[in-house]
Parts: C-alpha cells; structure tokens; sequence
C-alpha cells in the first residue's frame, strides 16, 4: 500500500486513516529523527519537528516501511534492530527507485 502513497494513488491521509496510524511532529533529541510504535489498536509515528522537510518526509517513508514490514509485531532484541532499519531503508529506496 506504500507504493500506492508513492504513486499518488491515494493520499497520505487515506494511508494513515486505513492503517490507524496517528503522526506526530515531536521535539526529540537531534540524533533522533523518527521512532514508530503501537498503543493498544492505534500506531504512533513521532518525527523529530526540528528535520528540513525533505528529511522529515524521507524519516516518515521509513517508519511507514517498518510498519508495512510487519516490524512492530515482533519481539526485538538489539542485535536485530539493526538489520530491521536495514531492511526498511532497502525497502523505501526500492520502493522511490521502481
């Protein structure tokens, strides 16, 4: 369904509300750019308010990857997290390039 964002098929809005996914513009540390959970049925995207737009837009690409990844539902340790960005990265480059 990302591709669909992407291809302009649907908007961002009607992403988010399909998949109940709440965005939120956050102050966050600088290293921080974007951290995506769930909260009981609802999922929570935070990006980091003080990012230049088209980095705010890439960070959130990324967190709605993890999100379609399936990414939340699984039990991570901190040797997988790692791969996890990864493979999210991978997938929106993927994903803009085709």
């Amino acid at each position: 369904m990302l591709s669909s964002l992407l291809k302009g098929e649907i908007t961002q809005e009607e992403y988010t509300s399909l998949n109940n996914i709440n965005i939120r513009l956050v102050k966050m540390p600088f290293y921080l750019h974007g951290l995506i959970f769930k909260r009981r049925e609802e999922t929570l995207i935070a990006i980091n308010k003080e990012l230049p737009y088209e980095e705010a837009k890439i960070t959130l690409l990324h967190e709605f990857a993890h999100f379609e990844l399936h990414h939340l539902d699984e039990f991570i340790f901190e040797y997988k997290k790692e791969n996890l960005e990864d493979e999210a990265d991978k997938y929106v480059e993927f994903l803009l390039n085709n």
